[in-house]
């Protein structure tokens, strides 16, 4: 009986990784902001009640039209939450248990770079959980002017740090953002599996952490692309350090590595 074929790993000598989900959650900084549109809207807006605005934040993070927008998401209420947020970042930001560890354990073998859709005050927290020690660069698009999915900010990064674009892979969790663009340039990517570990803030209303979960949920599905077929995968950075630093063989979309 013949054996199927091996699939190995690519040759990968430099690594860029995406920040939010892989080195530290989203969410929190989520919840933050909507609970921020939720107060303000409700001091414009009274009859504002917590239904009607997570039925408006549905149709938000889904992309669903609204005839009847209601006030808050829309208006300079998320505007002014935002920059309330990103006074807050350091203290909001829950590093993803493992990552920072996982991100030295690669840079012990291979250059590695952040390349990310994040706020300046990104950097803060990177500097203060170590990160950056172990990082050739850090190009984040409020920095650079290229935002993902525009392949433009890898691209950038890549020919700053005088990369091979062949030998380089993209590590992210979103196969829209991170995989697709990766592989327009030629690059490689690894994704990883989005991960779960995250509180709410305190104070943050139960109802709207409720129906953002769901919200999450949903958007994950509509997140997939053909790109996740093409990458490699992952439960985590802790995972993928491992199996690149064992040089063990990776395994595709369909062996996705347990």
């Amino acid at each position: 009986m013949t054996k199927p074929p091996t699939t190995s790993a690519p040759a990968i000598a430099t690594i860029a990784t995406d920040v939010g989900g892989v080195l530290y959650y989203d969410e929190p900084f989520e919840l933050a902001w909507l609970q921020g549109v939720l107060e303000r809207a409700g001091e414009a807006d009274p009859t504002l009640t917590i239904e009607r605005f997570t039925a408006e934040m549905r149709r938000f993070y889904l992309q669903r039209a609204s005839a009847t927008a209601s006030p808050g998401l829309y208006s300079p209420a998320g505007a002014h939450a935002w920059t309330d947020v990103r006074r807050r970042w350091a203290d909001l930001a829950q590093l993803v248990p493992g990552a920072v560890s996982a991100l030295a354990t690669l840079a012990q073998h291979r250059p590695v770079c952040v390349v990310a859709n994040q706020p300046p005050e990104c950097e803060e927290v990177l500097r203060a959980s170590g990160a950056t020690e172990h990082l050739a660069l850090i190009a984040l698009d409020t920095t650079g002017g290229i935002a993902k999915p525009d392949p433009g900010l890898l691209g950038w990064a890549i020919e700053q740090l005088g990369w091979n674009p062949a030998t380089t892979l993209m590590v992210g969790d979103r196969p829209d953002h991170d995989a697709a663009p990766a592989q327009r340039l030629g690059a490689h990517a690894a994704l990883v599996t989005p991960p779960t570990g995250w509180s709410a803030p305190p104070g943050t209303d139960p109802d709207l952490v409720a129906v953002y979960r769901e919200v999450r949920a949903e958007r994950l599905e509509v997140r997939r692309h053909p790109a996740a077929d093409h990458s490699l995968h992952a439960r985590d950075l802790a995972e993928l350090a491992e199996q690149l630093t064992d040089r063990a063989p990776a395994r595709r979309h369909t062996e996705v590595l347990r």
